[in-house]
């Protein structure tokens, strides 16, 4: 009865030894992920209509060694969001709907009004200047990241 007991105890120390060890090898990896790919200075500008459509900017660090997507984009003061691109091709340049946004590894991407963005469309409420909200970006590979998004008058 005794050896069956220490038998039993040895295997569940080894087994809790194995279990540390996994968790240990594995957490650095899963940290590495969770911050190769940052975003910062999320903002809109302030409107004091309901109802309309309004850019979302943002800045994207990505430490990856392998690209990235934006996905999609959840707010909680807009119905939909679409991600756009600007061409500039012949006459005026014209915003257009794009499937994803493009991530490159190893680099900083701006989203800005005059190339790759995120749109807010039909807005819930008026958006105060210096209101902050949290937003979903879903990106392709590092999942979905909550982000603060700033009401700002200098977007």
């Amino acid at each position: 009865m005794i050896a069956i007991a220490t038998s039993l105890s040895r295997r569940s120390g080894i087994i809790a030894i194995g279990l540390v060890a996994v968790g240990t090898w594995l957490t650095p990896e899963a940290a590495a992920a969770d911050v190769a790919l940052q975003v910062t200075n999320a903002r809109v500008p302030v409107s004091e209509e309901i109802g309309i459509n309004l850019p979302l900017l943002m800045t994207i660090r990505n430490d990856a060694a392998e690209p990235d997507a934006i996905l999609r984009v959840r707010c909680p003061f807009a119905n939909f969001s679409e991600k756009h691109t600007v061409d500039r091709g012949e006459g005026a340049p014209a915003m257009r709907e794009i499937k994803s946004i493009p991530i490159p590894e190893n680099k900083t991407t701006e989203l800005k009004r005059d190339g790759y963005h995120v749109m807010l469309l039909q807005t819930r409420q008026k958006l105060v200047d210096g209101e902050k909200f949290t937003c979903a970006v879903v990106f392709q590979k590092a999942g979905t990241k909550e982000t603060e998004v700033e009401v700002s008058r200098t977007p």
